[in-house]
């Protein structure tokens, strides 16, 4: 453009007429490289495909592109990157192909397939795209970019920790031997017999028990229950003074993730998740309670079922710590005395918690609460109001809980093994 110019001003300068025709062609090289770049993404469709639409926190998934041409021109190939609702914020750049045009029928090569992967370190629900392309005119003059295609939804669930096997199935429900027995066994109902009466099926007939018996026996289902196991988990925003709210400022405004950020929370989220899946795969029947608004609704209670439990992490994803207005409370399930364990996950409970709780640890139960201490050197007491209380670890052990203090930054296996050393010693102790 500056030797366009210069040579307009040299052509009337100089009355060389050449010199102005070879302005005007300098000048006008760029627009026509503007105009050939702007139009180059308006006829591309892109559709997005992940290798599981569910993934774990701190796996790798595998990301599949399709970029179909729809124009009735070929296009050149141009460099792309997907956008990403963490940071760097985008893929590292690939090389698309050029793609010939698309005349009516199916033309393999007027589309291609990109692939990559992608790692999200924290759970939720991220939106992933649109594609980002940039490409050049062929005298690089000019540099476009621009997004192609829509959002993909990928939902990313927390982290679930292997954890060992605890020592509670010879003191939970009704004994090792039972629960064993109905792990093995094909259906949820053992087959008993009683007497014939008129009006009952003749399919129902127990043969072999009305032969022992001398007269007709007819098969009827009883339902057994299962052991149980409960997980208190407190949710309320004012349990976790380390909350902060998430970073949005570059965040898609479809993506969904949890309101605050709280380390202490997300190691309480990542031992929910692995505790309820470990002691569901012991035999338990889990059941979720939570001391704000229930987030989980129907998840809350984990069976045997492996959709069950997909569900239940699927609703971790964006399971969050949640305001609740003073003096709030909701309807507490009322302490069992089936003798299954009860597990709670605080961080700094307020007293209302911590009251709830102590309602929890009955006689002959084992109680145990984590307790996920303060990193800082301040503690909790800073972010305090009112009167200076107790620490929430002796509070709750005053109430008869088994407490384990722990730190948002140590392994959910370490402090696992400390729960299986309280359960042994509870199973010895009856």
């Amino acid at each position: 453009m500056v030797l366009g110019n210069l040579a307009i001003v040299g052509g009337y300068v100089a009355g060389m007429p050449i010199l102005l025709y070879a302005g005007c062609f300098a000048l006008a090289l760029p627009l026509m490289a503007v105009v050939l770049v702007r139009s180059r993404g308006s006829s591309l469709a892109v559709s997005r495909r992940f290798a599981s639409p569910v993934v774990e926190a701190g796996t790798t998934s595998v990301v599949t592109l399709r970029v179909d041409n729809l124009a009735r021109t070929s296009l050149r190939g141009m460099h792309w990157a997907d956008r990403l609702p963490w940071r760097p914020w985008a893929t590292a750049s690939g090389w698309l192909p050029p793609l010939s045009a698309r005349m009516g029928g199916l033309n393999r090569r007027s589309a291609a397939q990109l692939t990559y992967s992608l790692t999200p370190a924290a759970r939720g629900v991220f939106e992933i795209g649109p594609l980002l392309l940039q490409s050049a005119d062929p005298l690089a003059l000019a540099l476009g970019s621009w997004s192609v295609g829509s959002v993909t939804e990928l939902t990313v669930t927390p982290r679930v920790v292997a954890l060992s096997h605890s020592a509670l199935l010879a003191q939970s429900g009704d004994g090792e031997a039972r629960v064993l027995q109905r792990r093995s066994a094909g259906d949820d109902d053992d087959a008993m017999t009683r007497e014939y009466r008129r009006g009952d099926a003749m399919r129902r007939v127990h043969w072999r028990a009305s032969a022992r018996h001398g007269s007709l026996m007819v098969r009827q289902e009883e339902q057994h229950s299962y052991p149980e196991a409960r997980i208190i988990v407190d949710t309320r925003s004012n349990g976790y003074p380390d909350a902060s709210h998430a970073e949005s400022g570059r965040q898609p405004a479809g993506s969904v993730a949890a309101a605050t950020r709280s380390p202490r929370f997300e190691w309480v989220v990542s031992m929910l998740a692995s505790a309820a899946v470990q002691l569901k795969r012991e035999g338990f029947l889990v059941e979720i309670l939570e001391t704000g608004p229930s987030q989980l609704a129907e998840a809350s209670i984990v069976h045997r079922r492996a959709s069950e439990e997909q569900e239940f992490l699927t609703r971790l994803a964006t399971f969050g710590p949640v305001d609740t207005a003073p003096g709030w409370w909701g309807a507490p399930v009322a302490s069992t005395s089936a003798g299954g364990p009860v597990v709670a996950l605080v961080a700094h409970p307020e007293p209302e918690t911590i009251a709830y709780l102590a309602q929890q640890a009955l006689p002959g139960v084992l109680a145990v609460v984590f307790v996920v201490e303060s990193s800082s050197s301040f503690g909790d007491f800073a972010h305090a109001r009112g009167p200076a209380r107790q620490s929430a670890s002796d509070e709750l052990r005053d109430a008869g809980w088994k407490v384990i203090s722990v730190h948002s930054f140590d392994g959910i296996s370490d402090a696992w093994e400390l729960f299986v050393a309280e359960s042994q010693a509870h199973r010895d102790d009856n």
